[in-house]
């Protein structure tokens, strides 16, 4: 066997194990498309891969393919007189045995993937750009946890809290978030929000698209850029998302767009982490005043009392707690 067989024969295993990169399948793709007899032998090798023991079996971790090769190549030699009738049946089995050899160590390699955990729990928000080269960024108090390659030929992650993803395109490893309510996000466009809680998932796009689903389930929503997707309780929902300001928490920008102050309260105490409420003598008023502003990287009190000039409300602060009134 020529070293070209010996690489292809690693390609094999290495598509088998879901190790190939895209330039690799793409070899790969080719070699099967050259002749009917290449895709054979590929099926008897997968199927080989799939049923063997031997791929239980795990080696050392350092492999050395040459002299695996080598080894197989010494212990095959036929007569001279008969090498063209043995040659196909000698290269299948010194395939099967490069096959398995490698297969075994890229399982141990697979299974000992370090998983890392990265947690925004000092207040700030933090940026991580995970090994696809796709940027996620944590809100305060968000947790990921992500391993440093392929599970089944997938991208996956764990999300607690809230975080920003920006996806690195790979069609051939689909990247998925997974949250502690067993919802999974698929991705299928470029960057969207996940924010989970114990009991519900929320999937905003920004752009591209999404797929939100649950885990054992087939029932799942695609979502399109300006969309907002819900599931919790039971239900699975997808409306379009008339909320600005949902990466707010990343921008420092809010913006509210002729909104009345009842809807603009619950976003600033989202956004500062306050308890914000409003008298209940005050409600009727606070629902009918509206106000068009931007508030860009402002403290909360700057944003309060800017509004306080605008609208003409009294608020009061005590800790945590801000309460709004006439």
């Amino acid at each position: 066997m020529e070293q070209f067989d010996t690489y292809l024969y690693e390609l094999i295993a290495k598509n088998l194990s879901g190790q190939c990169t895209e330039a690799e399948s793409a070899a790969l793709q080719e070699w099967l498309e050259a002749s009917p007899g290449n895709r054979a032998e590929y099926e008897i090798l997968a199927k080989l891969w799939h049923d063997s023991p031997s791929a239980a079996v795990v080696p050392q971790r350092q492999y050395n393919t040459a002299a695996a090769w080598e080894k197989a190549s010494q212990a095959i030699q036929p007569p001279a007189s008969r090498v063209k009738i043995l040659y196909t049946r000698y290269a299948a089995a010194a395939a099967i045995l490069a096959l398995l050899t490698a297969g075994a160590w890229w399982l141990e390699t697979r299974s000992t993937l370090k998983k890392h955990e990265l947690a925004a729990n000092d207040g700030k928000i933090k940026s991580l750009q995970l090994p696809d080269k796709s940027m996620v960024t944590l809100r305060q108090g968000a947790t990921i946890r992500y391993i440093n390659g392929y599970h089944h030929n997938q991208r996956i992650v764990e999300l607690e809290g809230e975080a920003f993803f920006e996806i690195a395109s790979d069609p051939g490893h689909p990247f998925l978030v997974k949250t502690p309510n067993q919802s999974i996000v698929e991705v299928l466009g470029t960057s969207f929000t996940v924010q989970t809680g114990k009991d519900s998932t929320a999937v905003t796009v920004a752009s591209g698209s999404v797929k939100l689903g649950v885990e054992g389930d087939t029932a799942a929503v695609i979502l399109n850029s300006g969309q907002r997707g819900i599931w919790g309780n039971g239900l699975l929902s997808a409306n379009n998302n008339h909320n600005l300001n949902f990466i707010a928490w990343k921008t420092g920008i809010l913006q509210f767009n002729d909104q009345t102050l009842l809807e603009i309260l619950p976003q600033l105490a989202d956004f500062y982490a306050k308890d914000i409420r409003v008298d209940e003598k005050y409600k009727e008023t606070a629902s009918q005043q509206k106000a068009t502003i931007t508030f860009r990287n402002q403290s909360c009190d700057d944003v309060l009392h800017e509004l306080q000039l605008l609208l003409g409300f009294h608020y009061q602060q005590e800790g945590d707690t801000i309460v709004i009134s006439q």
